[in-house]
Order: C-alpha cells, then sequence, then structure tokens
C-alpha cells in the first residue's frame, strides 16, 4: 500500500468538497471554494501515481480549471460513461460539463491542457445543493438540496425534470443510487434515511431507528451501496452514544449491523465499484466479497471488506481537519479522499491486499443471478421493474430456454450511424476590394465542436500536441480576391432588362435597404429617367452619361441650346462632361459600399456616408448640368418612399374622470365615532429633504367616552384625497400610492398600495376600500382579510364623452356598484367577472315592467333625471346583499 499527498493539488490553500476519478482512471476532478467562485478543476492522475512523471514539466497537472459557479461547489461526479460531468455548489445550480477539446486557457492567462464547456444549466432548487449522483444507466441524475427536496433529472434530455421528491422536513445531505437501478436512497438532517422506489417514484421505507441521537453536525451525509446491491450503508448513525456507518441489508431493510471505531461522525462512505474476489484466511476457496471504504471528521479513513469483521487498514490523522469525500478508480486499487484543510490524499492498493476484481462479464452474470437481470437503459424514464422473486426467476429461465430452441431469422438491417458527421466550415475566404481601396473580407463560419456521444479519451502527455514556431502547422484557407471597382465602359449584355423593370428594382432596393440612390444611365442612348429628381438605375454594369437628347422633343427646347454634333463638340463641353461622369460614378461607389468604422480624414470630418436628402439634391445638379431627361414615352414608377417617421398616436376620447386634490387642509368627521376628527394636513413639516404631510386622528371633545385614542403618520408624498369610517381611514397620495389605517389606532393593516394612476373615486365601507382612478380603472380591497376583491378592472367601456359617474356603493361581499348619469345601474359580479346592467331608467322596458330596477325617476313633465342610486331595499333584493353604510 502507498499513500500519496501531491501538494500541487489545492484550490490555493481553500477547502476542497469533492473530488472523484474519471471512469478511464486518466483524470480526476476537485470542487470547492475559488478566489470569489466555486471552481471545479480536473487534474491528471499521471503525476500523481508516479515520481517521475510529477518531475517532468513537460507533463502538464491541471487540465482545465472552470470558474463558473457564483458560490462554493459542493460536489462533482463523472457520469457512468465519463462523457459528463456534474457540479453543484452553494448558487442553487447544477453545471453539466463535457470535453470540447484539447488546450485553452481560463481567465487570468492560466494555460491548460484540455477545454471543457458547460453544456447544460439546471435550476429547481431553491437552496444550496449538497450532492449528486448518477444513475448507473446514466439516464438519471439525482440531486439533493437544503430546500428539503430531491430533483430527478433526464440526463437524456437536460433540464428536463423527471420528477420531485419532497417527503423529507430537513436539509438532505446525500443521496445516493442502487447498482441495479430499482432503488434510490436519500439521508437527511430530519434523522431519517429514505428508500425511493424508480418504478413509480414513492418511497419504499423508512429508517429511522440508527439515527435518533444523530445532530446535524455534519457538512455533507454520503452514503454508500454495494456494487452487488446487497448491502446500503449510511453516514452518521449513533449506536450506544458512539458514531456508526450503519449497514442496511437489502433484504427487508434489517439494520442489525455497523461500522464502529471511528471517534467522530461519519461524513461519507464509498464503495469500490468492483466485486473482489481472494482467498481470504479462514477461507480454503477465494471468496466474493465488497470493499466499503469510509471517512469521518475524526480526520480519519477506514477500509473494509464485507467478508471480514474487522477493518482492512485504518489511516489516523490522515489531514487537518474532517474527510468530506471519497473516491475509488475503476480498476479498484486506487482511493482518493478530500478534507476541509483543502489537500487531498490517495491510497495506491496491491492486489494481494485488496483482491482481484471480477470481470464485467462476472459481474454481469452474478447481476442476472441474483435479480434476474442485468442492467439496462429503461425503455420509460418512469418505469425500471426488476424481477427480484426466485420462482419468477425460474419462469423467465424456462423462457428463455424454450425461445433459444426454436430458430429465428434475422434480416440483416444496416442501421443508421448515431454519431453526428462534424460539419466543416469554408476552404475558402473572400476578400473583396472597394472601389476607395478599402478591403471587405466576407465572415467565415467556424464550427463548433460536435458531440458524437462519446467520453473523452484518456488523457496521456504523449499525444498531446505541442506547438512552436517550427511544428505549428499553416492554415489551409485559400484567400481569394475580387475587385467590386465599377468599371465605365462595359459591353451592353444580351439580354437586358425592360427599362421599367430597371428602375421599380432600383427603387424598391432603395425603399427597404434604406441605402442610398444609386445613379447610372439605362443601356440606351437616351438619358436615364428621372424619378422624383433621382436617376433610374440599372442593375446591371452601367453605360457612361451622354448630353444626346431625344429628337422628338427638340422642338420644345430653345435653338441656343441644341447640343452640336460630336465632330463640332467644344473642348470645355468635353470636359464638363467629363467631371459630370465623374461624379456619377463616385455616387455609384458609394451606393453600393456597405457600412464602414467612421474614419476621420485629414480634414478633422469623419468619412461616412451623406444624408439622403444631399445625396438628392447632388443628383438633380448633376443631372442639370448634363441635359434634361425628355422621355419619349411617360414611365409609372413607385415613388421613392423617405424614411418612416414615428408619429405618436393620441386617441381623441381617451377617458379621462374628475381628479380629486387636498389643497392644504382637510378635516373629516368620522361616522360611527362622535368627536372623532380625521385631519390630513399637506406641508405641515419641514425637513432638510422637502416638506413633509402629516394625517391626524383625534378627540375634539376628550369628556366623549370611546375606544381608541389619538394618532398621528407621516406621509412622504402629499395627500390627495381621503375617506373614512370607524374601522378604516384611507388616503390617497400624488404618488398613486393608497396608505391604509385602522381609525382606532392608527395602526397599518397592509402596506402602501401601488393605484395605476391618481384617483377619481375613494370610499371606505365597513371593510372594504373602493378606489376608481382617472384614467376608469377600479379597485376594490378587503382589508380585514388583506386580500383583493378587484384589481384594475376597467369602467371605460361603460361611459363616454357625455356620461359620468354620479353614484357608487359597495356591497357586503365587496361587490362595486355604479350609477351614471345615462340612468343605469352597474354591479360587478365576481362568479361571472363582468359587470352586470341592473338597470336603465330610460330602457322602455324596463319602464313598463315594475319588477325591474332601475336608477332613474320620471318627472312629471317627462324629463329624466338622474338619481345616485336605486332604493337600497330594491338593490338588496336584487343583489341578495347588504350595503353598509360610508
Amino acid at each position: 500500500m502507498k499513500l500519496l499527498k501531491p501538494a500541487w493539488v489545492t484550490h490555493e490553500g481553500r477547502p476542497i468538497f469533492s473530488v472523484d476519478i474519471h471512469p478511464d482512471g486518466s483524470r480526476f476532478a476537485t470542487g470547492g471554494q475559488g478566489d470569489d467562485c466555486g471552481r471545479v478543476v480536473i487534474w491528471n492522475m499521471a503525476p500523481v501515481l508516479s515520481a517521475e512523471v510529477e518531475k517532468d514539466e513537460n507533463v502538464p497537472k491541471l487540465l482545465c480549471q472552470m470558474d463558473n459557479h457564483l458560490a462554493c461547489v459542493n460536489c462533482v461526479r463523472w457520469s457512468v460513461s465519463g462523457r459528463y460531468l456534474a457540479s453543484c455548489g452553494d448558487d442553487k445550480a447544477i453545471l453539466i460539463w463535457q470535453h470540447s477539446g484539447s488546450g485553452g486557457t481560463v481567465f487570468g492567462g492560466i494555460a491548460t491542457a484540455e477545454s471543457w464547456r458547460c453544456v447544460a444549466t439546471l435550476r429547481s432548487h431553491s437552496g444550496d445543493v449538497l450532492d449528486l449522483a448518477w444513475a448507473p444507466h446514466d439516464a438519471w441524475l439525482a440531486s439533493c438540496s437544503v430546500d428539503n427536496s430531491v430533483i430527478i433529472w433526464n440526463a437524456l434530455n437536460f433540464p428536463e425534470v423527471v420528477t420531485v421528491l419532497r417527503a423529507h422536513s430537513g436539509l438532505v445531505k446525500g443521496v445516493v443510487w442502487d447498482p441495479i437501478g430499482k432503488f434510490l436512497a436519500s439521508q437527511s438532517d430530519d434523522k431519517t434515511l429514505k428508500i425511493w422506489r424508480t418504478n413509480d417514484w414513492k418511497q419504499e421505507t423508512s429508517i429511522t431507528e440508527p439515527f435518533k441521537e444523530c445532530g446535524g453536525t455534519t457538512h455533507v451525509l454520503r452514503m454508500g451501496w454495494s456494487p452487488d446491491g446487497q448491502y446500503l450503508v449510511s453516514a452518521h448513525a449513533m449506536n450506544g452514544g458512539g458514531p456508526t456507518a450503519q449497514i442496511i441489508e437489502r433484504e427487508g431493510w434489517v439494520t442489525d449491523k455497523d461500522f464502529v471505531g471511528h471517534r467522530k461522525a461519519i461524513t461519507s462512505v464509498r464503495f469500490n465499484n468492483n466485486i473482489m474476489l481472494k482467498s481470504l484466511p479462514h477461507s480454503n476457496k477465494p471468496q466474493q466479497y465488497c470493499c466499503c471504504a469510509i471517512g469521518s471528521r475524526d480526520r480519519s479513513i477506514s477500509v473494509w471488506l464485507t467478508a471480514l469483521k474487522r477493518p482492512l487498514v485504518i489511516i489516523k490523522d490522515l489531514f487537518n481537519d474532517s474527510v468530506l469525500d471519497l473516491t475509488w478508480c475503476t480498476s479498484g486499487h486506487i482511493l482518493m479522499a478530500c478534507s476541509w484543510d483543502g489537500t487531498v490524499a490517495c491510497v495506491e492498493f496491491e492486489e494481494t491486499e485488496i483482491g482481484k476484481s471480477l470481470s464485467a462479464s462476472e459481474k454481469k452474470a452474478l447481476h442476472e443471478r441474483i435479480y434476474g437481470k442485468s442492467l439496462t437503459v429503461p425503455n420509460s424514464l418512469t418505469s425500471n421493474t426488476i424481477v427480484e422473486t426466485p420462482e419468477l426467476l425460474a419462469v423467465r429461465e424456462a423462457q428463455r430456454k424454450q425461445l433459444n430452441s426454436t430458430p429465428t431469422k434475422v434480416n440483416s438491417v444496416s442501421k443508421p450511424s448515431l454519431t453526428a458527421t462534424p460539419m466543416r466550415g469554408p476552404s475558402k475566404q473572400i476578400e473583396t476590394r472597394t472601389s476607395d481601396g478599402k478591403r471587405r473580407i466576407t465572415p467565415m463560419f467556424i464550427p463548433t465542436v460536435v458531440d458524437n456521444g462519446e467520453a473523452p479519451q484518456p488523457f496521456s502527455s504523449s499525444t498531446q500536441p505541442t506547438f512552436s514556431s517550427s511544428t505549428e502547422t499553416k492554415s489551409k484557407i485559400v484567400i481569394e480576391k475580387r475587385e467590386d471597382i465599377i468599371a465605365p465602359n462595359v459591353s451592353k449584355p444580351a439580354n437586358p432588362k425592360p427599362q421599367s423593370q430597371e428602375l421599380i428594382s432600383s427603387t424598391l432596393s432603395m425603399d427597404v435597404d434604406k441605402s442610398p440612390p444609386k445613379v447610372t444611365a439605362p443601356k440606351s442612348s437616351v438619358t436615364p429617367e428621372k424619378v422624383n429628381g433621382v436617376a433610374a438605375e440599372s442593375l446591371d454594369q452601367p453605360a457612361p452619361l451622354t448630353s444626346k437628347i431625344d429628337k422628338s422633343n427638340s422642338s420644345s427646347q430653345p435653338k441656343s441650346e441644341e447640343p452640336p454634333k460630336h465632330e463640332e463638340k467644344p473642348k470645355d463641353k468635353e470636359k464638363e462632361e467629363k467631371k459630370t461622369e465623374e461624379k456619377v460614378e463616385k455616387a455609384q461607389a458609394t451606393s453600393v459600399q456597405e457600412k464602414v468604422p467612421d474614419v476621420k480624414t485629414k480634414t478633422g470630418k469623419r468619412r461616412g456616408r451623406p444624408p439622403l436628402s444631399e445625396r438628392v439634391d447632388r443628383l438633380d445638379k448633376t443631372e442639370k448640368s448634363v441635359a434634361t431627361p425628355a422621355p419619349a414615352q411617360p414611365v409609372q414608377t413607385p415613388a421613392v418612399h423617405s424614411p418612416a417617421k414615428q408619429v405618436t398616436v393620441v386617441a381623441e376620447n381617451e377617458l379621462k374622470l374628475p381628479i380629486l386634490s387636498i389643497d392644504k387642509t382637510l378635516n373629516v368627521q368620522i361616522p360611527g365615532c362622535p368627536g372623532k376628527v380625521l385631519t390630513v394636513e399637506n406641508a405641515a413639516l419641514a425637513s432638510p429633504f422637502g416638506p413633509l404631510n402629516l394625517v391626524k386622528c383625534y378627540f375634539n371633545n376628550k369628556s366623549v367616552n370611546t375606544k381608541g385614542g389619538d394618532w398621528e403618520a407621516v406621509l412622504s408624498s402629499k395627500a390627495v384625497a381621503a375617506g373614512c369610517n370607524a374601522f378604516l381611514c384611507a388616503v390617497c397620495c400624488e404618488d398613486c400610492t393608497l396608505q391604509v389605517f385602522e381609525t382606532m389606532y392608527g395602526r397599518r393593516p397592509l402596506p402602501p398600495l401601488q393605484l395605476t394612476s391618481r384617483p377619481s373615486r375613494l370610499i371606505v365601507s365597513r371593510g372594504h376600500v373602493f378606489v376608481l382612478t382617472v384614467k376608469g380603472m377600479l379597485s376594490v380591497w378587503d382589508v380585514p382579510a388583506r386580500k383583493a376583491v378587484l384589481v384594475d378592472e376597467s369602467v371605460a367601456h361603460l361611459l363616454d364623452k357625455n356620461v359620468s359617474v354620479v353614484g357608487c356603493q359597495v356591497l357586503e361581499s365587496g361587490s362595486p356598484a355604479l350609477t351614471l348619469s345615462s340612468g343605469k345601474l352597474y354591479l360587478f359580479c365576481s362568479e361571472l367577472k363582468n359587470w352586470t346592467l341592473l338597470g336603465d331608467g330610460r330602457d322602455p322596458v324596463q319602464q313598463s315592467s315594475s319588477h325591474l330596477l332601475y336608477a332613474t325617476a320620471v318627472t312629471q313633465s317627462g324629463n329624466v333625471s338622474a338619481s345616485p342610486l336605486p332604493p337600497l331595499t330594491a338593490l338588496q333584493a336584487a343583489c341578495k346583499g347588504h350595503l353598509y353604510d360610508h
């Protein structure tokens, strides 16, 4: 046995809460505290086991460092296949990592030999996540948290949640899977260990007896399940007042055995993944057994064999603080542990000491002999039934033999490959040079690493590429250079587009792309047509402009302005035409250029595209300096639209009810309380931060024998409305808040409520507060019950310019009633979630029916006059309720 403690495996002296060895044995991961975040580090295993490799500077020790967690990392676990690494921490998140290539750097310039990326982030816990466990078939991932829950994640489709287990009443600090996949165990600070069935996610049993004397003194409670599935060993149990690791047998969940000897609470239990085979002293033939490692708060580790009554080895004072996590290598001969003191220890066993591991086929045969099937991925994520009854196993074996004896014909069908073909980017890069000499490089697609569904290859320093000036391979990208300069003389295409089509295409391109107008001449000898002052453009190569005018319009021009023939053309005219052609070509080049960064010229001005109006004016001048176009046939083309302007549309009939306001002081006699007055004073007090407003409730006559006393409250915002009764006082402020007080002693039954706008009506009716805002939004609160009866219900559709609210009441249930100036009475029905029309005084049907309610009264002269509300008894009969007096 060798005991190793690599000093270079550290989180800069900070605690390491978890360690786990990759299934291929070439790397291991640690999780803990970083500088100001949680840290996950992947290390090379070879320097730990070999002193020669450790001294070799060319062999990297740190393979990758990930600081994505916002708080301390509590657990890291490799999937069974080694494809993923899961980490969880105090940031309530679970990150799933996947290998993405070799080589890279992390923040801070630290070079790494491997690159790992986060492929999924799982967020459903509401507290710190303490432990993780992958299902033996890699289809599920279990996590536990201080929120008293265990979440099962669908590892085949992250971040889907399969189920949430919520039977614990304390912090859940550990989870472990049955190696057969039939059960899941969780241990909590509520002094229970619960077994869950995976076929229906119901509780199989809850074990409490060994944990009655335990306290929540451990950071984690990491259990272990033997690879043959027969024994579950818990963390932190008590027996006779001493700490133990409780052994729970699968058959009947019996708890009559335990591992004893540690002086403090057990924090972590980890079984070797292999079933061992060895000839023991008390046995003549080789015996199969399981190996278990136990870590404790007493800073020691013990290793046990299920075939021995005493531990195989005890390593005392291995660390300076508690042992937090344990992990075995897949080969079964290497054990690693981490501690709160920020160090990691490695124990390497010989085969003669710990035994020989069974092969995978032998282990599979053992599972089939005991449970009737080997472990497979379930067809359904909610079903994983395993038969364990001997009688049913015998029947299944007979059926299997019968099927094997029957010959079957199997058609060979080629199955499609599940591995994705990696996408490749283009091997050619296009570089275009514009007319003004600028380079424009077409962006290239760089494909990401494709997930082929396989685990990363075992790390080996010999296979890692090394880069130097002599060995670095050059880029295989071929650069293709193109010129984007518009040639002035181009031959006419074989199939030119019609002139009208060219004009429409150019106009639409300007309208959609908002690019500057392009000016070229048509391919005929006639001067280009102008559309709204902008010359039409050909989409193909343009021809140079000429000053030749159609003879059909020569009569309309003065003779002095007729252009001479080509052979008699003066030199001044030729120079002027050349200048015009250069200006137009520059405008064309500007129209096809894409946006480039602003670069200041020597004159200090920024180079860029001029406004549209300047370009149009410039092109108009250019056009006029050449010739005045006169088309032979009128061509109808769509107009060039200027950029759309943002227009704010305001509704003409926007509802705005009368607004309430209090200038300086308001005194209200409180109904039902003789002599008691509610006073509101704006700007009553002065402060360095502005005037303060005062709400007071007091008795004018102290001799009156009434309950309650004087009280006052200070408001920061100016009061604009107030209402009160013998139970409640309500004040609306300028900042659209509603303040509610108890009339008796001034206590606040509710926090300040935010309204959508200033109040137009404020009513206090027994325990209800009614507010109608100026924008027609009505709200009613039941203050004693601390709930809202109605919130922001619009009454705008009930009103118009000539109709206003003339009366408001609140029923005992809190339903509001409105009487309008039009004579209509509305009641909001909470069951129907709508306004119901109780009466309409102007409706001839209701006027002629004595049994219907109406809210208006017809005068003797025949005129209709609005009354505030119908008689109280009539409204009660209609609504089957009672109204309170205000």
